[in-house]
């Protein structure tokens, strides 16, 4: 006796949700697969910074520069712009930007106008953030070397020994690196993730950019900033607040170092924190007007994937950033010494 049973749906409805279903999930399997090889090309740009920074620097010896390196700060601060911001961190994200060039569907640039009003105070409000990450870093660094008994050491750079140098230590210290690092970031490579979700595109970037100082000491740090200049850059569809951001954040280690050279520590120690004082005043009344006209908070309506948020960086994440994510941690053990 034949069987009869009640369907629900037409025929064509089922086939339908199934073509969906197939859709999606092929969709899906896309998606993943774009991540992971943006992730491959981002790794081998953060290795690459790496390489090139060893094997230049290592020509230092044999050159017979390695002495002048360390005595003469000119020749350091324009040894680190060539070999460091330019080398280093322009040139391997501008061929993975090359490399995935057909994956944008953003400007590389982000170049809305801004009114200069409307930068000046999404700069101020973005020097807030850095300047409260500077101090929440500093205590947790503080806490744990006390704790552990640890002392964690930076690399350090020599300190500007006159006018010239002074003006050399601010251009390859904040100027260029700021320029070249924002390209490389939030250019190159926050455009190319932002269609997967502008909130996952400035996470994933600064989680690159914090790899790319080093130490989980320098990583922390340089990811909350990373958040920062991310959220800015696709809050104003502009780089140019984050240039200035990042610029005058590196820049107060100059101010401290110029007027250290020109009037003494006491001074420049004491106008550090009148800059501390006045990022802080400008930003919070940077802050508060952005509250007031709603402009602090947003819904990202340009997210078309069909990724969750666990699946992007799971996608991102595994495997091609683990290289150097043990990099920096064999990189991190190497700067530790027991006090």
């Amino acid at each position: 006796m034949s069987q009869y049973y009640y369907n629900p749906f037409g025929s064509s409805d089922v086939n339908e949700a199934m073509q969906r279903e197939y859709n999606r999930q092929l969709r899906i399997k896309q998606e993943k697969h774009e991540i992971r090889m943006i992730s491959l090309s981002m790794g081998c740009a953060i290795i690459a910074y790496l390489v090139i920074q060893l094997s230049v620097s290592s020509l230092l010896v044999p050159l017979g520069l390695y002495d002048l390196y360390l005595s003469n700060p000119v020749f350091q601060y324009g040894f680190t712009v060539l070999a460091v911001s330019f080398l280093s961190v322009a040139v391997p994200f501008g061929i993975m930007a090359l490399v995935n060039k057909k994956n944008y569907t953003a400007p590389i640039i982000p170049n809305q106008r801004l009114k200069a009003s409307k930068a000046f105070i999404w700069i101020c409000f973005g020097m807030l953030c850095c300047v409260a990450a500077n101090i929440v870093v500093s205590l947790v660094i503080t806490f744990f070397e006390g704790l552990f008994g640890l002392k964690f050491n930076g690399g350090e750079i020599t300190e500007p020994d006159s006018v010239f140098a002074c003006v050399m230590y601010l251009v390859g210290v904040s100027i260029i690196p700021a320029i070249c690092e924002e390209l490389a970031m939030r250019c190159f490579s926050l455009q190319l993730l932002r269609k997967y979700g502008k909130g996952f595109g400035v996470v994933a970037v600064s989680i690159v950019f914090g790899l790319l100082h080093g130490n989980v000491v320098q990583f922390i740090f340089a990811f909350i900033i990373g958040l920062v200049l991310g959220y800015v850059t696709v809050r104003t569809d502009s780089i140019v607040p984050a240039i200035f951001i990042h610029a005058l954040n590196n820049g107060m280690s100059v101010v401290q170092s110029v007027v250290n050279y020109a009037a003494g520590e006491e001074i420049a120690n004491t106008v550090t924190v009148l800059m501390y004082l006045l990022w802080v005043a400008v930003g919070v009344f940077s802050g508060i007007y952005l509250l007031i006209k709603k402009e602090l908070f947003f819904r990202d309506n340009s997210n078309n994937s069909v990724l969750t948020t666990g699946q992007k960086f799971t996608a991102f994440l595994f495997p091609w950033m683990l290289i150097p994510m043990a990099i920096l941690i064999i990189l991190t053990l190497a700067t530790i010494d027991k006090v």
